[in-house]
């Protein structure tokens, strides 16, 4: 069933399997985007097809570029300096975050009108940083888990708006962790926009 109220809101992410994921549920519950945002710097359409590693990092896989094409989701490429006057531009009222590397900034985080949030594949507080799933697997913790949070000038210190245990059987594939974390954590995004449209956000802050 389609929803019938239309949030606004925008995706940042990296293109990787985990941006795709979160992009992908979502588009399959109706919840489109106004746009998706690319960290880095738009692909050069002359590009050899040998290409070099580094310039495929930021380049977001053929496959989400179709499944953002097939549903007339505009894509854009974002530098620091134009991110919020985008954001702004698209009158989005949430930003998702679904891997960025790097912080973002306060005039980024102000640009939408109601919440800027981040999906962490970790039970946070533990697990912050760059690679949770990479450090569980090292720590042999398998209490694996999706975190929806505020962001704030922090990485991934932001009050937590809802979270998400994952029931994972062995083996623990990290391949299998990732998709499971970035479809639950879009459940957990489109849960919270549910829940802000009738009430307020119960959030819990996150122990130091």
């Amino acid at each position: 069933p389609v929803m019938t109220e239309p949030y606004r809101f925008v995706v940042l992410g990296t293109g990787g399997d985990f941006t795709f994921k979160v992009l992908q549920t979502l588009i399959k519950q109706n919840m489109r985007p106004v746009a998706y945002i690319q960290s880095g710097n738009k692909p050069q359409q002359d590009q050899s097809s040998f290409a070099d590693i580094k310039l495929e990092v930021n380049k977001p896989q053929n496959d989400l570029l179709q499944l953002l094409s097939s549903n007339n989701i505009p894509v854009f490429y974002g530098s620091e300096i134009e991110l919020s006057h985008q954001i702004k531009s698209l009158k989005a009222e949430f930003l998702l975050v679904a891997c960025w590397q790097k912080l973002l900034s306060n005039e980024v985080l102000n640009s939408v009108s109601k919440a800027a949030l981040n999906l962490h594949p970790s039970l946070l507080p533990k697990y912050r940083g760059v690679d949770p799933i990479g450090e569980q697997l090292l720590a042999k913790d398998y209490n694996f888990g999706i975190s929806l949070h505020l962001l704030n000038e922090h990485f991934d210190k932001g009050d937590i708006v809802l979270q998400k245990p994952l029931n994972i059987k062995t083996p623990y594939l990290r391949h299998g962790i990732n998709n499971l974390s970035a479809e639950t954590g879009a459940y957990l995004f489109i849960e919270a926009l549910k829940l802000n449209s009738t009430t307020e956000w119960v959030l819990t802050k996150q122990k130091k």
